[in-house]
């Protein structure tokens, strides 16, 4: 791993804490929220490494904190979105928004065009990453709950 990379590490780490006091994340889950930026970022960072692009690095790294963020929620008993916000923020393509708005306004279309073609795919990677993880643990929670209503029947059934 050579020094930028190891910056960006850090800076997630930062940008992530900063958004978890900002938000008011109860001091006892500061770490684990900020834990979460770093470990998006990293396997965004090894992803973008191995396979290059953009969105597919984005879904996965974005699938990972989605999936982090509701096992830390469980074992804390706290809101998903305390731990999810936090690890998302370091994939949140703020400097690709500039950029495409930079251009735009400067009148550099072609520039615009690629920069917001990336900052598309850096939002269409989180906004799937989020639905995928929703939806399976919605998908279970409904499972489950059906399953226990189908056993309380049975159970009255044969009373």
């Amino acid at each position: 791993m050579d020094t930028q990379a190891l910056l960006q590490l850090a800076m997630s780490f930062v940008g992530a804490l900063g958004f978890a006091l900002f938000f008011n994340v109860t001091p006892r889950h500061i770490l684990a929220a900020s834990l979460g930026g770093i470990l998006t970022w990293l396997l965004y960072w090894i992803l973008n490494q191995a396979i290059g692009g953009i969105f597919i690095p984005c879904l996965i790294a974005c699938t990972f904190a989605a999936i982090y963020a509701e096992a830390a929620a469980r074992r804390c008993k706290v809101p998903t979105s305390v731990f999810f916000i936090i690890a998302v923020i370091p994939l949140v393509p703020g400097r690709g928004l500039f950029y495409t708005m930079s251009n735009a306004v400067n009148g550099m279309w072609d520039a615009c065009m690629a920069n917001a073609l990336a900052t598309l795919q850096f939002a269409a990677g989180i906004a799937l990453g989020i639905c995928l993880v929703t939806a399976a643990v919605q998908t279970a929670e409904y499972g489950k709950e059906r399953m226990k209503r189908m056993l309380a029947r049975g159970r009255d059934d044969s009373d």
